[in-house]
């Protein structure tokens, strides 16, 4: 079903990744049925392309939802990275070392990687959570095809190029007509025809052009117009993710983003333009119960048994990477 890139040099290829790559939409939907579904709004964020941005992505929606006060749980399938678990755990730790308690998602790593245990994971640790995140690898995989053919929106992050376009499909560079779709859109739209002729209704597919650089405007012309061509044969709409902004990489280091930084005071006001495009983009998913308009908690202090000496520390460290981006 699935063409893959390589496809004859691979003499070598280990015969799991073969049953794999042939897997039926069938298989995967038979494997989830008859297993109980949780009641919160699954999103799950692919793309098998890496480099996209899709943790970072996931991260930000996550902590804005918590943020409008949804229980969120976040289940990290990229075993290896584990990127959106770390920006969580430091999350966890800011929020120790600073006494401040910011709101913040359950989260976990699936370390064995089924669709049972995935299901199993979503009732153990987030039974009573109105969103579920999951974010896959970038890469193909069972755990990545049950994870989408389960969720109710699919949200998948491309920056602007040539090249991540070629993961959702093709365009003539001349004739700028569709020529065929990519593995990866196969692959989504197959699982979401299968769930529709088992009777289920489809998920929403949601492409969202991330790490945009505003000075690039024939490049993004160039994308958006193709965007609209792929959406009208794939059957996704498109939604304007992250731009590239240093406001939001000096903050991941601690687990932050900027809508966080009303919390902590001494760290300076977040840009409202910055807060605007945060707001935007989740709003922007169309997630039942979100309220982009939520109210931040009150900036109280936890009584966590952390020395001053580590809040101090921490407070130094986030202060020099803020102000890092007035000398650069």
């Amino acid at each position: 079903m699935m063409p893959e890139s390589g496809r004859g040099a691979s003499a070598g290829r280990p015969a799991n990744d073969e049953r794999m790559r042939d897997e039926h939409p069938a298989v995967v939907l038979q494997d989830l049925e008859g297993r109980r579904r949780p009641a919160a709004h699954i999103v799950a964020f692919a793309n098998e392309k890496g480099g996209v941005g899709k943790s970072t992505f996931a991260f930000h929606c996550a902590v804005a939802l918590t943020h409008s006060g949804m229980k969120v749980l976040v289940v990290d399938c990229d075993r290896r990275q584990q990127s959106l678990h770390h920006f969580l755990e430091a999350r966890d730790g800011t929020a120790r070392a600073l006494r401040v308690p910011l709101p913040r998602p359950s989260h976990v790593v699936l370390d064995k990687q089924s669709g049972a245990l995935l299901l199993q994971e979503i009732e153990r640790v987030g039974r009573d959570c109105d969103y579920v995140l999951i974010d896959l690898a970038g890469q193909d995989s069972p755990i990545a095809r049950r994870a989408i053919a389960l969720a109710d929106t699919v949200v998948t992050p491309i920056n602007c190029s040539p090249t991540d376009l070629d993961a959702l499909g093709r365009i003539n560079a001349v004739t700028r007509r569709f020529r065929n779709p990519g593995p990866f859109a196969e692959m989504v739209t197959a699982l979401r025809s299968e769930r529709v002729g088992r009777g289920h209704t489809g998920f929403d597919w949601v492409v969202a052009t991330n790490r945009v650089r505003h000075c690039e405007h024939r490049l993004i012309a160039a994308v958006e117009a193709n965007l609209a061509t792929l959406a009208r044969h794939l059957g996704f709409r498109t939604i304007q993710g992250l731009t590239e902004r240093i406001a939001y990489r000096e903050l991941l280091p601690f687990g932050l983003t900027q809508l966080d930084l009303k919390m902590i005071p001494e760290l300076g006001a977040a840009r409202s333009t910055n807060l605007r495009e945060l707001r935007q983009m989740v709003e922007d998913l169309r997630l039942p119960c979100f309220s982009p308009r939520g109210r931040f908690p009150v900036a109280a202090r936890l009584n966590a048994a952390v020395t001053e000496r580590t809040a101090r520390n921490y407070r130094e460290a986030m202060t020099a990477a803020i102000t890092l981006r007035d000398t650069v």
